[in-house]
């Protein structure tokens, strides 16, 4: 029977997969910080998934407000090799929010499936893992339970 931890472990290490993958296959991959800080952890009785700090503007866009660190700014713009002034894209966001924000990026829908695709597909292989297991179990437990009885 697999227990209980080698299934979480599995199922974790599959959605951070998953979850890369759609990132790579979304175009949302430029300086590779945020696949990179997409980790997972597990143990007897938890499964953790990690993403970057900036886990909300992948998925709706950034909104008017505050500006974007420059240094960003300026990482994004080289791994796009793209030549636009940095203060010039950080203030455009500040004042205006994203195109993903805004709606007007034709690659995505908002918001975008970065986490929730992989997380909705992850569920059903994990009760069915669970049940499995637990089916499983339960034979094992019958087949000693009526041994020792005959």
């Amino acid at each position: 029977m697999t227990d209980f931890a080698d299934i979480l472990a599995r199922e974790i290490v599959r959605l951070q997969a998953d979850v890369v993958d759609t990132m790579q296959a979304n175009d949302q991959r430029a300086t590779g910080k945020s696949i990179a800080a997409v980790r997972s952890d597990s143990g007897e009785e938890y499964a953790r998934l990690f993403g970057p700090a900036h886990a909300k503007q992948l998925r709706d866009g950034r909104r008017p407000g505050q500006r974007p660190p420059i240094e960003a700014i300026k990482e994004w713009l080289a791994a796009k090799r793209l030549t636009l002034n940095p203060y010039a894209v950080a203030n455009s966001i500040a004042k205006k929010g994203t195109q993903l924000w805004r709606g007007e990026d034709a690659r995505f829908k908002k918001p975008t499936d970065t986490f929730s695709g992989p997380i909705a597909a992850a569920l059903p292989r994990f009760r069915a893992g669970l049940v499995d297991a637990a089916r499983s179990g339960l034979r094992s437990d019958l087949v000693a339970f009526t041994a020792n009885r005959l």
